[in-house]
Order: C-alpha cells, then sequence, then structure tokens
C-alpha cells in the first residue's frame, strides 16, 4: 500500500518501507569528463575530444592528433599513454622538426658502430627503446620523403633495421602522431605518402584551437595558475575574476594555449593584468589586424600569418627573457634545439651564433 508520495527527488513510502529518490547528479561524472589526464575542458568541442581520447586510449591503435601550434599535441600524447595499459612502460618523445634529417634516422631506427661518421658505438633507435610503451612523434608532417616508406615498414611489419645493419629487430610499440600541418593537403600535393598518412590516422583527432574553445578559458586559467606554484591570493583572486576573464575571452589567441600560459606568466611576473593586446602594446607581435589580408588563396594567406606571428612572438620571448636562448625556450614550452630552428628560419640567429651559445660556458 502506498500510503504517501511527496515531491520528486523526496521519498516514496510503501508499508513501512520507504524508498528514497534524488535528482542529483553524478558530479563526478561531470567533473571526469572535464578532464583527460593534463588537460581540461568543458566546452562541446573538448567533451566529444575527451570522449575519443578515451575510447583510443583503452586500445592499441595508431593516433594522429592534428591541430594548431599550442593547442597541446604533446599533453594530449601523454593522456593517451598514461589512460593506456602501457603506462607503466616508457613514453618517449621525437620531435621530426628540430632534428636533421640525417641524425633523425638514426634518432628512430638507431645505428651500428660505424655505421656512419662519428657512429663510435651502437645506440638503439626510439622503437627499441620504448620496448613495450608508447612512442610520441611530434610534427609528423616534416617527416622527410625519403623516411617515410622507412617509417612506414615499421608500422605495418613491427621491426625496425639499425643503419648499418641486414638484422631485423621485432618492436612492440603503441605509436601517437601530430602535425599542425593539413596532411591530406600534403598528401594531395605528393609532400606526404597517402600509405603512410593512411596507417597514421587509425584514429584520426582534431584538437580545437583556444578561440573555438573560449568557454573554457574560466578552467583553463584555473588550471594554469595551480601549475604556477603557490601565488599570493590577491594575484590569484585577480586573473579568475569575472573582469580578467572576460578582457581574456576577447582576445583570438593565435598561440593558443601556450600563448594563455605565457601571457599569463607575464602577467604574474610583472604584476601587470592587462589584456594580451595592451600587455603587448609596442611590442611587434602578430594580432588579426595586421595579419595576411583576404582575397588570396587561403592556404597562402595563413603560411604567410602564421610566419609572421611566429617571427614576432620569437623576438618578443627573447625580449622579455633577456636575449637568453635556454631560457626562451623553456618559457614557449619547446625543447632548445627546435627553438634554434625556428631562429634560423627567421634570420633571428646564424648557426655559428647559435654554436657559440651553445658552447658558452654557464651564467656567461
Amino acid at each position: 500500500m502506498v500510503n504517501g508520495l511527496r515531491g520528486a527527488g523526496a521519498a516514496l513510502a510503501i508499508g513501512s518501507d520507504t524508498l528514497s529518490f534524488s535528482e542529483e547528479r553524478d558530479l563526478r561524472g561531470e567533473r571526469e569528463r572535464e578532464r583527460f589526464g593534463r588537460m581540461v575542458g568543458q566546452s562541446p568541442p573538448m567533451r566529444a575530444v575527451f570522449e575519443t581520447l578515451e575510447r583510443a586510449a583503452a586500445s592499441d591503435a595508431t593516433v594522429l592528433l592534428e591541430g594548431e601550434t599550442g593547442t597541446g599535441k604533446e599533453v594530449t600524447a601523454e593522456a593517451v599513454h598514461r589512460g593506456s595499459r602501457r603506462r607503466d612502460k616508457p613514453f618517449l618523445v621525437v620531435d621530426c622538426g628540430a632534428i636533421p634529417p640525417q641524425l633523425l634516422e638514426s634518432e628512430l631506427f638507431g645505428h651500428e658502430r660505424g655505421s656512419f661518421t662519428g657512429a663510435v658505438g651502437s645506440r638503439q633507435g626510439v622503437f627499441e627503446a620504448a620496448a613495450g610503451g608508447t612512442v610520441f612523434l611530434d610534427e609528423i608532417g616534416e617527416l622527410s620523403i625519403d623516411l617515410q616508406p622507412k617509417l612506414l615498414r615499421v608500422l605495418e611489419r613491427r621491426e625496425v633495421r639499425r643503419i648499418g645493419t641486414n638484422q631485423h629487430v621485432p618492436v612492440n610499440v603503441r605509436l601517437v602522431a601530430a602535425t599542425n600541418r593539413a596532411l591530406r593537403e600534403q598528401v594531395a600535393a605528393r609532400k606526404f605518402r597517402s600509405d603512410l598518412y593512411y596507417r597514421l590516422a587509425v584514429v584520426e583527432i582534431r584538437l580545437p584551437p583556444l578561440r573555438e574553445r573560449i568557454s573554457d578559458l574560466p578552467l583553463l586559467v584555473e588550471h594554469i595558475a595551480r601549475t604556477m606554484g603557490a601565488l599570493d591570493p590577491d594575484t590569484a583572486r585577480t586573473i579568475q575574476s569575472p573582469e580578467f576573464l572576460a578582457r581574456l575571452s576577447r582576445h583570438d589567441w593565435p598561440g593558443n594555449i601556450r600563448e594563455l600560459r605565457n601571457h599569463l606568466e607575464r602577467c604574474v611576473a610583472l604584476r601587470e593584468f592587462t589584456p594580451p593586446q595592451a600587455s603587448n602594446a609596442g611590442s611587434t607581435l602578430a594580432t588579426p589586424e595586421n595579419a595576411a589580408g583576404i582575397g588570396r588563396p587561403l592556404r597562402e594567406a595563413r603560411d604567410e600569418w602564421v610566419n609572421n606571428f611566429e617571427k614576432r612572438y620569437l623576438e618578443e620571448l627573447l625580449r622579455v627573457n633577456d636575449n637568453r636562448v635556454s631560457i626562451a625556450a623553456r618559457s614557449a614550452g619547446v625543447d632548445r634545439i627546435y627553438f634554434y630552428r625556428l631562429l634560423w628560419k627567421h634570420g633571428l640567429r646564424t648557426r655559428e651564433s647559435s654554436i657559440r651559445e651553445d658552447e658558452a660556458p654557464p651564467g656567461a
């Protein structure tokens, strides 16, 4: 017998028993869907990315991450590894755009002693060294056309051949690759092998730029603030205040999460809590207003804008770090070799001056 029924979410009395009902949501599940590894986000695009990453991590499928510079591709690759059954094995990273092609083959596949000038001993490549774990190949779009078939053979046969030997060694690794290039366009232009592309893009995931997930700004700022260490209460409140977040949301963030992190670090260091346009007043950083104009092919306009942004970003980063390359590279969140490569590309350093800087004693 039903003795009474109160409002929804209350209780239902049946005889001497009472059944309780609740409309309370599974908040733990909600929080989990806002994070994947060290990635955070609650916008629809990021929730979709997290769902795909979670399913991909549970398999051994090869993953291809595509996205603009600064969208967090390495953090994503690490999250896939940490979420997989290979989590207790190595996670090794190779930046295909930072290593000269003649050295990249050895980095990937290894070499035997005497196989080339300077090979004074045998060396494992990354596929052997990561046994049972995950290899992350960043900037895979920069892989030379000569090395592409060799990587394809590794993926298809699961074995490598070191430089200087005919012996093939079985390997057991999971591959995650990333690029800020449109690989389909590279394939159409015959700059990237179609068979390698399809072998890499078993699970293809596009990481949205920050401008497409601007609602994630409060969560990202909170997350970055925690990783910056102990902040005084006034600073913590300021960078998470609605007014400051509103100003941040009006910026286009061409450098994505990396630009956001660098800007917050600058605000905290200088105690100048201004939006990016104001904090960079007088600098030469690129903004949407001075980007390449319309009326030209998209790819041509985009490449020119990216090159302009890269050069001006590097100039500003060197300026605020007193021209110290190692510190600037760490601030940008990239390897020093890759940072030098960008400086060479934009004429901000010569190879000779880079060698002298690398050989300078500490504190020089």
